[in-house]
């Protein structure tokens, strides 16, 4: 009788646990900070993926998207999350690259990639994911994925249609690869936030900008003043996803192989809307006197030779760079980029 008691008593309690788990990890919401504006639109593309994901994951397991800066700067959150005060991110890693330089060369291969895909390849296939997830273990992170938000365009007052155009060129360009390429191709990169490129245009300070995609810059009323778009140009910025590696761990397989999965699914979400919105948008645009503005093949090869010499020297940065830079030149090489 005795036996037969403990073993009920066994199951009960093994059952309860198994309840408690269960509701526990019912209840469990991860809170993913962003580095973007709720009014950005790939913040909202980002709110429509958790949404989606969410469903997937069947309640077992919640994301809630915040904003960039939500709970700590932009900067940070890779200690926040180590830490546990948010449980993950999705943001560009040249946040990062005041920690190891070689954070911006893993951000954004300036000069580089023709296309997101590309880009998208590199880190699916060229040793891009394992890369990220060496740096990121001295972190406690997991590294889920680097999906990109597609290749950015130049806003500029003034046409440049070649190399030499560039030449006195006043470019607002953030510090780091971005600045160096426009000052080997003879501009003056200029540092700012992106609140201030519309009056520093308005007003004549800077001649161009380096700020977003085509359909993005036109909708943000910047092509209004400026209105010869170089169009899909030199920047392929990641959207890295990490999460906290102990709760990555703590969740079964199947969640984080829908997390894994699902988020290769927002390169491509981000970047086919983008697509199908440009043809109305420059339609548009054209209609209002803007001249969309696109490099010959030549052009665009005369500037990754020069994006390729601020690469080798941003390499020689630390030892995550000279990695980054060896996997992306070898994999450029293998797609006939270089």
């Amino acid at each position: 009788m005795k036996n037969k008691f403990t073993a009920i008593t066994s199951g009960l309690i093994g059952a309860t646990l198994f309840i408690t788990s269960t509701a526990i990890s019912a209840g469990e919401v991860w809170k993913i900070q962003s580095h973007l504006p709720t009014g950005h639109l790939v913040y909202q593309a980002e709110q429509a993926w958790v949404n989606n994901v969410n469903v997937m994951l069947g309640g077992r397991l919640q994301l809630e998207l915040l904003p960039g800066g939500a709970v700590v700067p932009q900067n940070e959150t890779i200690d926040a999350i180590g830490y546990g005060i948010i449980d993950g991110d999705i943001t560009t890693p040249a946040y990062f690259a005041g920690r190891d330089k070689g954070f911006a060369m893993l951000a954004d291969l300036i000069g580089g990639y023709d296309d997101w895909t590309q880009a998208f390849a590199w880190c699916e296939f060229g040793g891009g994911k394992e890369l990220f997830q060496k740096a990121y273990d001295k972190y406690n992170l997991h590294f889920v994925g680097c999906s990109n938000a597609g290749i950015e365009s130049v806003i500029a007052k003034k046409p440049i249609r070649s190399l030499a155009d560039f030449k006195g060129i006043k470019i607002r360009a953030p510090s780091g690869l971005a600045a160096g390429m426009f000052s080997k191709m003879g501009a003056s990169p200029v540092n700012m936030g992106m609140a201030d490129i519309y009056s520093s245009l308005e007003k004549g300070v800077i001649d161009a900008a380096d700020a977003s995609s085509y359909v993005m810059n036109s909708e943000a009323g910047f092509h209004d003043i400026a209105k010869y778009p170089l169009v899909d140009f030199h920047s392929l910025p990641v959207l890295s996803m990490s999460v906290n590696q102990k709760k990555w761990d703590a969740q079964p397989k199947d969640i984080q192989q829908i997390l894994t999965t699902a988020y290769r699914d927002l390169t491509v979400q981000i970047n086919l809307s983008d697509m199908v919105a440009r043809g109305d948008v420059m339609a548009k645009d054209r209609s209002e006197g803007v001249e969309p503005i696109y490099w010959s093949a030549e052009e665009k090869s005369k500037m990754r030779q020069l994006a390729k010499s601020v690469w080798a020297e941003a390499a020689t940065a630390s030892p995550l760079a000279k990695d980054a830079y060896q996997s992306h030149v070898d994999f450029m090489a293998k797609l006939g980029l270089l």
